[in-house]
């Protein structure tokens, strides 16, 4: 497989955005050279800064093109390399997919920040704190957070379930996995493994996250999370949470991508 021309992706197992775009890669066979983003570099990195100035992740440099926000990539690789299974070319269906890509941004990406991010970033309060990150760090002392970021699950949940599943649909859009499922997935599939939220309730998604897990490198794509499991009754440590990361990285060099450390 040639390397030489491979897509550049900032990005790390943790960041729910990047696993979605590297899932899709692995998926359709693209290689791509993941630049390791580690705790701390993100806004700082003068390599992420010159293809992002917010400093985030993921994002993906492309011979001399640089992009970043998880659908505009997606979307971008799909239309690149006519990968007309993830984003349809039926002018309903990518009406569709694009419509859950704008909905994701306020609403599903809510249950990580308010659910997710408080029981994984108890583990680097400290680095929270420096860099400023105020309403996190409040979560974390929140007695409730858990209760709270449940209802905010309960809520996204039960919009997903009556908008995109309103009758015996397998997946959001379309007959088969796009762009959309995967970035969902992202989302909510992690709660279930940090014993954060089971989805009771709603029988559809817990079918539709049943099977997601069929597609292809699912495994491998979320082997951090497999590794960091139940944060809820065994609170997130940073030795931890690194060592899942660790094994994140590991799984993506046995799937054959090259795994580099930004200096």
């Amino acid at each position: 497989m040639e390397r030489d021309e491979a897509l550049i992706l900032y990005g790390a197992p943790a960041s729910q955005p990047s696993r979605a775009v590297y899932w899709t890669c692995l998926i359709k066979g693209l290689p791509f050279e993941l630049m390791r983003t580690e705790l701390g570099q993100m806004g700082a990195s003068e390599r992420i800064q010159a293809a992002n100035p917010t400093g985030q992740i993921p994002t993906i440099v492309d011979g001399d093109f640089a992009l970043y926000e998880m659908p505009a990539i997606l979307t971008y690789l799909c239309e690149k390399h006519g990968w007309e299974d993830l984003l349809p070319k039926e002018l309903r269906t990518r009406a569709r997919v694009h419509q859950y890509l704008h909905f994701h941004h306020n609403w599903t990406r809510r249950v990580t920040m308010e659910l997710m991010a408080p029981h994984v970033t108890i583990a680097f309060r400290e680095f929270m704190e420096s860099r400023g990150y105020s309403e996190l760090v409040a979560r974390l002392d929140d007695p409730n957070k858990l209760e709270a970021g449940r209802a905010t699950a309960t809520r996204v949940a039960d919009l997903i379930e009556r908008g995109y599943f309103p009758g015996e649909e397998a997946y959001l859009c379309a007959d088969h996995a796009t762009i959309a499922d995967i970035a969902c997935y992202e989302e909510l599939a992690q709660l279930r493994w940090a014993s954060l939220f089971d989805f009771e309730g709603f029988p559809k998604i817990q079918r539709w996250l049943d099977e997601m897990e069929a597609l292809p490198f699912h495994e491998a794509a979320h082997r951090y999370n497999l590794e960091l499991g139940d944060i809820r009754t065994k609170p997130n440590t940073i030795e931890r949470f690194l060592a899942a990361g660790e094994v994140g990285f590991e799984a993506l060099e046995e799937c054959g991508m090259r795994v580099t450390t930004i200096e």
